[in-house]
């Protein structure tokens, strides 16, 4: 959930278990439930097709926001917009002192055979030409109607602005065979990135395929090309090297990666994920028939997640819980050469305007269809409710579907919203055949303390673990505790809240609210203990 809206996602199992139950400090509840291969590939495609749909309807807004700040920006004629080119920070800018590359060298002089020596200036100036007659599209795209209403593909303008300097700047790296940038990639030393003979030849292989695909692409250039041309200069350039070094060489596909560090705990399953990649990635290039643009990248990022765990295990890095990139790297940098569209003040100044317009409207449609709410619509009731849609398909009753396939229905509300009473009645209605629970950090720790140390650790005031953090409004008490006390701890946990908010309307004047606001959250979660219902465990952001 972000911004107040919920919507799909999709995280790795060991990243999600470490924010749920080592930072949020929330006991996990597994259950597995045995479903027919038919089954499990209905309902696998329909959360694929939802996170397909929901991102494609989320990007909506940003790319019109995109659109009106480019616009926004050649309104005024005096500056120039501040752009900045995916994948041109590959290689060394222009100006620097780095000799020519000897595989764009070679790529140079193909490519001057094939259209004359003035040839690619001459192909140059032509996109050139293209970014000048650029103009904007109205902002026509439909609302959705729904949450399973795809978005309209729709290549945009800024995209096509930026995607044109890309091939520009392609044009304009080739003619002078520019050299990476240091830092950009990595030469390994050790043992386990030499190569086999078998190896050599796989990646020779692909080298040739690769140039013949940059040169065609050059014959009849399409603007969305651009990026992926730069990524291809790049990777003929380490190839290069590779098979002159006899080793493998890649380029950096986790420089731009927001990771935060974690502890030396967590460390081990990522060691070995990254271990079990690179080698299943050298296995398949020994193997392959013929190498082609996924299988590279595979072993392109499985490479760079290695080398990261053994500079982590040399203490010349941090650790860093590396996710498998992206397919390809992504480094970018200002282009060597701006050029404006051909637009009146006027006329990109109404353009803006009516791209605020669409993206405000987007905005506040994506808001009414996907706002959080505690009991309506929660990530308990999302699960239920998109398994109802999945199994109600072509006219299915959802009901009869999920007793057939499932063993049982779940209603997607009201007191199925709770997680914990969610989790009860999976094990009641569905076909579980497996449960089991990953412990809280907090629950951990408590099962290794005599008495009187938990006694200690019931409340905030004497906890040897918890330390108070602005992510948690001011409590006194966990309630994790007996149930009986529950409604005790509760009832001083409402008082705290309220004397936060108290304070906090006092020195709302310098901190704008931030604590008022905290003490009535801690209000509105002390509510439900007076029931006894477990809500204070603490987190450890």
């Amino acid at each position: 959930m972000r911004g107040g809206l919920i919507r799909a996602a999709r995280q790795p199992f060991e990243p999600f278990r470490q924010l749920y139950t080592e930072t949020e400090n929330r006991t996990l509840h597994v259950s597995r439930i045995a479903v027919s291969p038919d089954t499990y590939s209905l309902l696998h495609d329909r959360f694929e097709s939802q996170l397909e749909r929901q991102n494609a309807q989320f990007e909506m807004p940003e790319r019109l926001h995109r659109d009106r700040e480019l616009l926004e920006a050649l309104a005024d004629p005096a500056a120039l917009p501040q752009l900045r080119v995916k994948g041109l920070g590959l290689f060394e800018p222009l100006g620097s002192d780095g000799a020519e590359d000897p595989t764009l060298a070679e790529l140079r002089s193909r490519a001057a055979a094939r259209y004359s020596e003035a040839g690619l200036a001459t192909r140059a100036e032509a996109v050139r030409a293209a970014i000048r007659s650029l103009r904007p599209e109205p902002p026509d795209d439909p609302l959705p109607e729904n949450s399973g209403s795809p978005a309209p593909w729709s290549y945009r303008y800024a995209d096509r602005y930026h995607d044109l300097h890309a091939l520009l700047e392609s044009y304009r790296l080739l003619q002078r065979a520019a050299p990476l940038r240091r830092g950009a990639y990595h030469a390994p030393q050790g043992r386990e990135f030499r190569l086999k003979p078998e190896e050599i030849e796989a990646l020779r292989d692909f080298s040739r395929k690769l140039a013949d695909s940059v040169l065609a692409t050059l014959d009849h250039p399409r603007s969305d090309q651009g990026p992926g041309l730069l990524v291809a200069l790049a990777r003929l350039e380490v190839l290069g090297k590779t098979l002159r070094y006899g080793r493998l060489v890649v380029l950096d596909t986790l420089a731009e990666q927001d990771t935060a560090e974690r502890p030396w705990r967590s460390a081990p399953p990522f060691f070995s994920a990254a271990d079990a990649d690179f080698r299943l990635a050298r296995r398949e290039l020994a193997d392959t028939v013929s190498l082609d643009e996924i299988g590279y990248s595979l072993l392109e990022n499985a490479a760079n997640r290695r080398l990261h765990a053994l500079n982590v295990l040399a203490g010349r890095a941090p650790f860093l819980p590396r996710a498998p990139a992206g397919l390809m790297p992504t480094r970018a940098a200002p282009p060597s050469e701006v050029v404006r569209p051909a637009l009146e003040t006027e006329d990109s100044k109404r353009a803006a305007e009516a791209l605020r317009a669409a993206e405000d409207a987007y905005g506040e449609r994506l808001r009414q269809l996907y706002s959080y709410h505690l009991v309506n619509r929660n990530c308990v009731t999302e699960i239920f409710r998109t398994l109802d849609e999945a199994l109600g398909g072509h006219g299915n009753n959802p009901v009869q579907a999920a007793q057939t396939r499932l063993g049982g229905h779940i209603e997607p509300f009201p007191m199925n919203a709770i997680p914990f009473v969610s989790s009860r009645n999976v094990e009641r209605q569905y076909r579980v055949v497996e449960t089991f629970d990953i412990a809280s950090r907090r629950s951990r720790y408590l099962d290794n303390l005599d008495t009187d140390a938990r006694l200690a650790e019931l409340s905030t005031l004497s906890s040897a673990i918890y330390q108070p953090n602005e992510e948690d409004s001011w409590f006194l008490f966990f309630t994790d505790a007996p149930a009986l006390a529950r409604p005790l701890f509760g009832a001083a946990n409402l008082a705290a809240g309220g004397l936060e908010a108290l304070a906090g309307v006092a020195v709302s004047p310098w901190d704008s609210g931030r604590t008022f606001y905290s003490g009535l959250r801690g209000l509105f979660i002390s509510l439900p203990e007076l029931a006894f219902v477990n809500i204070r465990k603490g987190t450890f952001h």
